[in-house]
């Protein structure tokens, strides 16, 4: 039985300050619901994704994220637990044993504590496991030291035998603020707390988004590609995905386009996947393959689509092919077939001044350096 997954994007962000959404504040040019839906995606398929969203929503905001889920977006209510009710009748129950519930405003939770959460529920032990973390400063109430050892506080994703949730789900008078509140007071329940995650941060001040920002810097990784083809006599060249005419045409097993070959390298490197060669052998079935069908290959191999690309910075070395009124069009190409902001890309074109083969324009070549969060 499959586990489905509802992220719980309707809240009304009344602690962020100046009548601006949390979930849609762009942090290296992704919203912060969408950096929670590319972690979350990472543990589940679009079919068993459900999100919920405000009432104040753009159609493009729309489109971004429908891109994370095969079903339709579920308009949230006032509250939490409308909005969680909600999305539950659009989902058909009896497919799933288990069900998770998530905030969108938690844009930094692991695979590994979504895997901790399965791996506990399916033991079949428990009801609902939730993550918590054990208060480490002094809590006071009424100025008064209490006893710290005796409160914790919960995080989400949180995971519920769905048939015991629905059961014990009925409506509560008190503010909702986690989910495992409408099971908890259920007698038969049984409800295991595992260890939560410190780095599992929510968003809800603006100081958060810095402490966000910097969890992003300590996970980024760095690849660097580069690739050389012999140049010979032709008609067009293959460079960044696209065909421009020419004089010269790359020599190689596949189009030759070194571009997307150094892009594929750094990938790679930046994914410790190895190189180009480990994936693409020169063997007859990839003889004049488009490299974009390497890189859309690649792509799938290192799940780019639940990755962030932070910047990517290409060298193109050429003698007599002249690139500069190709290099928007390169840019363009190159977002669309990695999903990114073009001004993520920059594109410079080198010369070798005559020395060596590039100089002498028996070759073509690329560096290409990528920056990546995944």
């Amino acid at each position: 039985m499959k586990v489905v997954c509802i992220v719980l994007g309707s809240g009304s962000s009344t602690r962020f300050g100046n009548n601006q959404s949390k979930l849609f504040y762009k942090v290296k040019y992704h919203s912060v619901i969408e950096h929670t839906l590319k972690n979350i995606s990472k543990s589940f398929s679009k079919d068993c994704l459900y999100i919920t969203i405000p009432k104040k929503i753009t159609k493009k905001e729309k489109s971004v994220l429908s891109k994370y889920t095969e079903n339709a977006l579920i308009l949230g209510g006032s509250t939490r637990y409308k909005s969680l009710m909600k999305a539950l009748k659009s989902i058909d129950t009896a497919k799933y044993k288990y069900l998770m519930v998530h905030d969108a405003a938690r844009p930094n939770t692991s695979v590994a504590l979504v895997k901790k959460l399965i791996n506990n529920i399916k033991k079949n032990k428990y009801d609902a496991v939730v993550p918590a973390l054990q208060i480490i400063d002094t809590l006071k109430k009424d100025n008064k030291t209490v006893n710290r050892n005796l409160y914790k506080t919960t995080q989400t994703p949180q995971i519920f035998k769905i048939k015991e949730f629905l059961s014990c789900s009925n409506k509560i008078n008190t503010l909702m603020t986690d989910d495992v509140q409408l099971i908890e007071n259920s007698k038969h329940v049984k409800i295991k707390y595992v260890d939560g995650d410190y780095e599992n941060l929510k968003i809800t001040t603006k100081n958060d988004i810095n402490v966000f920002k910097k969890y992003l810097f300590y996970k980024s990784k760095i690849g660097n590609g580069f690739d050389i083809h012999k140049l010979g006599k032709g008609n067009y060249l293959s460079i960044g995905g696209i065909k421009i005419k020419s004089n010269y045409r790359a020599i190689g097993h596949s189009d030759g386009d070194v571009v997307l070959h150094s892009v594929i390298d750094a990938l790679l490197g930046a994914n410790a996947k190895g190189d180009i060669g480990k994936f693409f052998p020169p063997l007859k079935k990839y003889k004049n393959i488009s490299s974009i069908e390497l890189l859309n290959k690649i792509k799938n191999k290192i799940d780019l689509d639940n990755s962030v690309i932070v910047n990517l910075d290409i060298t193109i070395i050429c003698q007599k092919i002249r690139l500069e009124k190709y290099k928007a069009p390169i840019k363009y190409n190159l977002s669309k077939l990695l999903k990114c902001n073009k001004n993520l890309i920059n594109i410079k074109g080198k010369t070798a001044d005559k020395v060596g083969i590039f100089g002498k324009s028996e070759a073509i070549g690329c560096w290409a350096t990528i920056n990546i969060i995944s």
